[in-house]
């Protein structure tokens, strides 16, 4: 695999761990916004038959400001979102514990800002541990002044104790609510992570590190149940002259050309991967030497056909193939120095065919 496929790879996998990450915060936090929004409404009823107006026109205020959150999380503004989204949460809780009491619960709501400020993919790590300990602080400092103050507004014990249990439950549900929504986001990042990894990020193939776990559970099934397995090793010929005739990114082009050409003619059980700079693996279970010769030359002749790539065409495109059967006894690592050799014959021998290993 050349530096530059190494360096790629590299950079292409850092970014997308900070985008899958990006990106479940994002939606996480779009969630958030929409839960608050629906819940900060019907507090603004609930506020109106407490007899507390003050609290129904901020409950207004909040729905506006969790409708202006998801517009900006639309935009991609997700930084400037979860601060305005943070500052409402810690203004309605100290508004509302000053206004009607402690016990009224509206405190807990605070609660549920640590957990996106210590997740949040949009600040450093030293400034997640600051806002952590400033939250923090800020809910004990409020426990320590309003736990026994008395409230500016006395709200009947009856709807005091209903107040509380109301928003008991609202925390619970929505932790929960966003709980298994950051599960299921995280489980589709691992999943799509996993697919990146085992992925070649310029033909879209399957890589060399996936393809090798591939052909040793292929390997253990020839050797559990019998079931035949041909290798085929191929190189493209005169690569390096497309390169330095037409320019790497024609090169590139004629690889993605030729992978789609591989992974098109061969069935959906059988394996195709980018094996390193211009090599192919082809991996073709239950397939006996007979039939897998006459699918590496079916590849051969389509690549062969190739007659334009990138708007150019007469760049001459071939394969040459090596072909192997895995025998009794052999590691799927020996299937493929044997592949590997008939490949070298065939490049010294002419070049765009397929021989077969030990039959140069």
């Amino acid at each position: 695999m050349a530096l530059t496929d190494v360096m790629a790879i590299g950079a292409g996998g850092e970014r997308s761990l900070s985008q899958q990450a990006s990106g479940v915060f994002a939606r996480l936090m779009l969630v958030a916004s929409v839960v608050a929004g629906v819940a900060h409404f019907g507090f603004i009823f609930l506020f109106q038959q407490v007899g507390v107006p003050a609290l129904a026109v901020a409950n207004v205020a909040s729905v506006l400001c969790y409708v202006l959150a998801v517009a900006l999380i639309r935009r991609g503004q997700v930084n400037n979102a979860t601060l305005l989204m943070g500052a409402e949460v810690v203004a309605h809780g100290i508004a509302a514990t000053v206004m009607i009491g402690w016990d009224a619960g509206f405190h807990h709501y605070i609660v549920l800002t640590l957990p996106f400020v210590v997740v949040s993919a949009h600040y450093r790590m030293r400034t997640r541990i600051v806002m952590a300990l400033a939250v923090s602080l800020g809910y004990m400092a409020l426990d320590l002044f309003y736990r026994q103050a008395e409230p500016m507004v006395v709200v009947p014990k009856p709807l005091l104790d209903s107040l509380h249990y109301i928003n008991l439950a609202t925390m619970l549900a929505v932790m929960a609510v966003l709980a298994s929504t950051y599960y299921r986001l995280v489980r589709r990042s691992e999943r799509r992570l996993h697919e990146l990894a085992c992925t070649d990020p310029l033909t879209q193939l399957r890589n060399r590190r996936f393809m090798m776990e591939v052909a040793q559970h292929e390997a253990a099934v020839f050797e559990r149940d019998g079931r035949p397995l041909s290798v085929l090793l191929g190189d493209v010929d005169h690569f390096k002259r497309i390169n330095d005739h037409h320019g790497h990114a024609v090169g590139d082009e004629a690889l993605r050309a030729i992978a789609r050409v591989l992974r098109e003619g061969v069935r959906e059980v059988d394996h195709v991967a980018r094996w390193g700079g211009e090599e192919f693996l082809v991996l073709l279970p239950g397939t006996e030497l007979d039939e897998a010769l006459q699918v590496a030359e079916r590849l051969r002749v389509a690549v062969q056909a190739l007659a334009e790539v990138d708007g150019r065409r007469g760049l001459g495109l071939s394969i040459t193939l090596g072909l192997a059967e895995l025998q009794q006894g052999e590691g799927i690592e020996q299937a493929l120095v044997r592949a590997d050799r008939a490949l070298y014959d065939g490049k010294q021998g002419g070049r765009n065919r397929v021989v077969l290993a030990g039959q140069a």
